[in-house]
Order: structure tokens, then C-alpha cells, then sequence
């Protein structure tokens, strides 16, 4: 009993010092599933979600690259480009709960207002600093993403039913209620979306980068629906140069760095 009630009490504590932490722009609007704190931007009302830090395998694993092969023996994809396996570390942050919507930052947004914006990288990096955020570095990207997976997709190493997968794959996010989110409370995550950093041909640390060319993380409900294996944008390790968009056009998901001691104590 009394074992329970320091438990619960280190917990409240813990959680007090990620509301503390987070500063006066957002507030509290309950827990996920998870018992991760949400959060909604006061001025904008875009959702956000606390994801606690930690470390991670990031790249295509040999696992999952066999998972991969049962579901097509010759893989369309370059899988240099996302090895060699590295340890990361990520810290603790708040990420918004889908992409930013057009009608989060177009006066007009029309009918696809509740649809995920396409954004110029200049303009997603203005559009960042406006509500006080950034873009994900590639690594956080992968690590929100698998949400501590170690899977082919976030969603297992398996393709679900296309009406699952519409859950997972809508650029739709009128109605979060229909759609599926991964262990960490995101949406929309398979949206093709910007990274800080320039592109470079492998994950090594003295890889070469791709001049003119920024990370793009995600793609596979770009495609939606699929032709043949287009299913391999939905990989948790895939990756693409910013020079293959065809309009120069991708998603936005905000962060905003949490800044305290990650630890339950």
C-alpha cells in the first residue's frame, strides 16, 4: 500500500515538472492513453504531445530488412542510405500531435483546412519560429516515429487491411478519433515531412552530404493509394532527399525542446 502511494506521488512529481517545464504558451489538456501529458499552443490551439527522451537504434536493421523482403524478395529502395545502426540519444520534448494543418497557417484555407499542409522549406522554417518551434532533427524523427518500436513500420513488419491502414495513412485530420496514432500519441506521421538537417548518403558520422538537398522523413500517404510497393515509405528507417519532391513541398510537425532532468525521481 504504501509502496503504491510513493509510486503515485514520484509520478505527480514528475509530472509537475514537465508542466513546470513547459512554459506559459501552452496548458495542460490531459493525458494520453500512455499517461503522457498533452498540451495545446494558447495562441494557435494546435495540439501537442510531451514524449519523454531516451535512446534508440536508429537505421534498417538486418531484422528488418528481412521482414521487408517477405513482403517483396526485390526491395525498390537504396539501403545504404540508411545504415550503418546507430545509437541516439533524444531529449525530452513536446511535438504537435499531427502536421500543421492548412487551416493553421493559410488566412484561406478552403475546403482541405483540416487536410496536412505542404510547406516550401523556407516557409516551414518561418512558419516554426513563428509559434516558437523547430523542425525535428532526423533523429528525433525516427525516434517519434517508432515510438519504441524496433519494427518495420511503426505499425509491426506487417501490412494491416487497407481500411487499417486508412487510419494510418489519411491526410484528413478533421476527426483524430477515426484515425490511428502510434505509442507515442502522433498522427499522420507516414506524411512526407522536413528535417533540420541537409541529406547525406548514409547515416555514417563522415557520410557526404547532397548539396542543396534537406532530410524527408515519411511519404507513404503521399502515395496513398499504393502502386505495386510503394508501401516502403511507411519504413520506420526510410529516407529521401528533399531534391525528389516534386513541388519542393512537404509536411511540418513542430518541436519544441523541454528543458529539464528526464528522470522519474
Amino acid at each position: 500500500m504504501e509502496g503504491g502511494i510513493a509510486k503515485r506521488n514520484q509520478k505527480n512529481r514528475y509530472m509537475k515538472r514537465i508542466v513546470d517545464a513547459v512554459g506559459e504558451d501552452f496548458e495542460l489538456d490531459g493525458y494520453f492513453s500512455a499517461g503522457l501529458p498533452r498540451f495545446v499552443h494558447k495562441t494557435s490551439g494546435i495540439p501537442f504531445q510531451f514524449v519523454p527522451g531516451g535512446d534508440f537504434l536508429m537505421g534498417f536493421s538486418e531484422e528488418e530488412e528481412h521482414s521487408a523482403q517477405a513482403l517483396s524478395p526485390v526491395l525498390q529502395l537504396n539501403v545504404e542510405e540508411m545504415r550503418p545502426i546507430q545509437r541516439r540519444v533524444v531529449g525530452p520534448m513536446l511535438v504537435s500531435v499531427s502536421p500543421i494543418l492548412n487551416r493553421q497557417c493559410f488566412d484561406e484555407p478552403g475546403d482541405f483546412g483540416s487536410y496536412s499542409a505542404y510547406l516550401t522549406r523556407d516557409a516551414a522554417l518561418e512558419l516554426a519560429e513563428k509559434f516558437g518551434c523547430r523542425l525535428p532533427k532526423e533523429s528525433e524523427w525516427e525516434y517519434l516515429y517508432r515510438a519504441g518500436t524496433r519494427t518495420l513500420f511503426t505499425f509491426g513488419n506487417s501490412l494491416p487491411s487497407d481500411d487499417e491502414l486508412e487510419g494510418w495513412l489519411s491526410s484528413n485530420f478533421e476527426s483524430l478519433a477515426r484515425l490511428r496514432c502510434n505509442g507515442f500519441g502522433l498522427y499522420g506521421m507516414t506524411n512526407p515531412e522536413w528535417c533540420q538537417e541537409q541529406f547525406t548518403v548514409s547515416l555514417a558520422d563522415d557520410a557526404t552530404l547532397l548539396d542543396g538537398s534537406y532530410v524527408i522523413r515519411g511519404g507513404g500517404a503521399y502515395f496513398w493509394p499504393w502502386q505495386d510497393e510503394e508501401w516502403v515509405w511507411c519504413i520506420s528507417a526510410m529516407r529521401s532527399p528533399s531534391s525528389g519532391l516534386e513541388e519542393g513541398e512537404a509536411c511540418l510537425r513542430l518541436v519544441r525542446d523541454v528543458s529539464f532532468i528526464d528522470a522519474e525521481s
